[in-house]
């Protein structure tokens, strides 16, 4: 386990770090700005008083050995159709190398019902396409030496993040037994196809009562009786899978569904460990129940029971108690993205890090990591409603948008190599010592050039903790000395910003979060395409042959490269019209079939890489007599 930073300590680096130019390597992020006066500052002082005295009772544990793990958000079933779409899998990869960037041992995909169950799609030709991105995407973070964890819990019906249109009339078709059956079948889907070293089998029955319409899942007994037949059919596959189910700390402390209600029935169950998630971090039900000191009474049931314990979510929501149960979880979610909530971030990141060695945790997934890559700047302004709510950009008070952009955001600071304060912290965290490990040098650098742009791609680099990115290095005319002009998390680079009829030179240069830089690359050399048309073909001459012909003859013009030559023809040097082709290296055409004692006139074009020059001089003839 790596070390663990005070509080104090991560709030005033934070607070120092400065945004430069872009430049070679990780970026530096934006300094962060101090939460905004009014409502937005009084959540943010509420939230870090929890921290700090959740803090004090965890002290200072021994550090142990706890999987870190991040949720893989572009992998979310819930993200749609989308991720079954050509050439998906690819970006997600990007995602998945830049946490493991980071330090990060595991990833965390959430593949939640009824996403590789055959009867919602209706044939298994309609399934095979999801399957397949599962299998694939656990091989791949398998051949990256990191441990796979998969929640299976019911896709979101309702929400800003409610990828699927026909999930709520499907739910409906559904009651309670076939329900419970098709759960068992898709867990057993997934432990037969997808192999996760965890499988979580079931999470936040509440949650998943509402948006499956089951509402005996609120009832801890049915949950743990519908886990029971996930059990079965997942241990059917493998004996040795490590198998979990859970529930969320805000469970109130009441009987009969309450938190220790949820945890008496799961612990009864044959599980491995039990999961939790964290989100509101606040005390509600009347004093009675923090989420976070929950946390501990969860811990220490489970290890009553001789059962360990995981947590696969964890974010701080952004609430006072007042809101728990009156706003909704998306306008929470859509408070998250903004740049002064960073400080609260990390100091919720530690304290979970905290929590981890305190009890011993099998393995602790974060929640945010969009925002270990980019915020948002807040805009939120009584003139247009972003100081009674916190949900505010500068042009948008919308929280589907805000969580979109989000996204988009997200996933640009990934194809750039971009982290944030926050991500810097977690760093930190989870790489200790400092790494000052050169990843390995990029190979097999190689591309091909257009009119004014060249596509590279390259072999990856491999580093002791992750390659975060690579520096693309250009110059022209070759050979020179490169200048940096991007960084790409990929390892591919399309560059559109270059001249016509130009030799570059590019090189790569792997780095990892620490900035330390690969030897570059094998030089690669590239020509961009001649985007002038030729020019006009010279002295062209027309011979009459015959009665029935013409000889044209011309000289080429001073260009290499040239396609074709188009050949026109009229009986009037205004009405020419094409007649031939013929090959560029050719510079004569015999035109047959004419009339005699005409006169026809010519005119020739070159072709170049699709461009036509302009028309020749023409040069006209009379066809001869026909004889007597």
């Amino acid at each position: 386990m790596k070390s663990i930073l005070r509080p104090v300590y991560l709030v005033a680096t934070l607070a120092l770090i400065v945004c430069p130019p872009s430049h070679a390597g990780v970026p530096v992020p934006p300094a962060t700005p101090a939460p905004p006066a009014g409502y937005c500052s009084t959540i943010y002082t509420e939230l870090q008083g929890y921290l700090n005295t959740f803090n004090q009772t965890l002290g200072t544990p021994a550090p142990y050995p706890t999987l870190q793990a991040a949720q893989l958000q572009m992998a979310d079933s819930n993200a749609g159709p989308v991720i079954a779409g050509a050439n998906y899998l690819d970006s997600v990869m990007v995602q998945v190398q830049q946490l493991k960037a980071m330090g990060f041992q595991g990833i965390k995909v959430e593949i939640a019902f009824p996403v590789l169950y055959e009867p919602f799609f209706g044939s298994q030709a309609a399934l095979q396409p999801y399957l397949n991105f599962y299998q694939q995407l656990a091989q791949n973070v398998r051949g990256l030496g990191m441990k796979l964890i998969v929640e299976d819990n019911v896709l979101l019906s309702t929400g800003t993040e409610d990828g699927w249109s026909n999930l709520g009339a499907f739910y409906g078709t559904l009651n309670w037994t076939q329900f419970t059956a098709a759960r068992a079948t898709m867990a057993g889907t997934i432990a037969q196809y997808v192999k996760p070293d965890y499988l979580m089998l079931s999470e936040e029955p509440d949650t998943e009562a509402a948006n499956a319409g089951q509402p005996n899942l609120n009832t801890p007994s049915m949950a743990a009786s519908m886990i029971s037949g996930e059990i079965a059919a997942a241990r059917a596959v493998s004996s040795s899978m490590t198998l979990g189910a859970g529930f969320g700390t805000w469970l109130g402390p009441y009987s009969p569904s309450g938190l220790t209600d949820y945890l008496n029935a799961y612990v009864a169950l044959p599980l491995d460990y039990i999961d939790m998630h964290i989100y509101p971090i606040n005390t509600e039900y009347h004093g009675l129940s923090n989420f976070l000191e929950n946390a501990l009474i969860v811990a220490n049931g489970a290890a009553a029971a001789s059962k360990r314990i995981a947590i696969s979510e964890s974010w701080p929501w952004k609430m006072e108690n007042a809101e728990f149960n009156v706003g909704s979880p998306d306008e929470f979610r859509s408070r998250d993205p903004f740049s002064f909530w960073a400080p609260i971030d990390a100091y919720f990141i530690q304290t979970m890090e905290k929590l981890a060695s305190y009890t011993q945790m099998l393995y602790l997934t974060s929640q945010g990591n969009n925002y270990f890559l980019t915020y948002q700047t807040y805009g939120g302004t009584a003139a247009n409603g972003g100081a009674p709510n916190c949900t505010c950009t500068t042009a948008s008070c919308s929280q589907g948008g805000i969580v979109a952009q989000e996204n988009s955001l997200g996933a640009t600071a990934g194809r750039d190599s971009d982290y944030s304060a926050t991500g810097f912290i977690y760093d930190s965290l989870l790489v200790s010592p400092a790494d000052t490990v050169k990843p390995s040098t990029p190979s097999g650098l190689a591309g091909s050039a257009g009119y004014t742009s060249a596509s590279l791609s390259w072999t990856g680099s491999t580093d002791n903790v992750g390659v975060a990115g690579y520096n693309i290095y250009r110059c022209s005319p070759a050979p020179c000395t490169g200048a940096w002009i991007a960084n790409s998390a990929a390892t591919s680079y399309y560059d559109t910003v270059l001249k016509d009829n130009t030799p570059y030179q590019y090189e790569v240069q792997a780095f990892d979060m620490a900035n330390n830089n690969s030897p570059m690359s094998n030089i690669l050399q590239v020509t961009t395409a001649d985007n002038t048309p030729p020019n006009a073909p010279t002295s062209l001459v027309a011979t009459a042959v015959s009665s029935k012909q013409i000889a044209l003859g011309w000289s080429a013009p001073q260009k290499s490269g040239l396609s074709s030559y188009l050949i026109y023809m009229g009986t009037s040097p205004t009405g020419l019209v094409q007649i031939a082709t013929v090959p560029g290296t050719v510079t004569s055409y015999q035109d047959q079939a004419l009339k005699a004692t005409t006169k026809y006139y010519y005119g020739v074009e070159a072709v170049e890489q699709g461009m036509n020059s302009a028309m020749s001089a023409t040069a006209s003839a009379t066809t001869l007599a026909l004889p007597h």
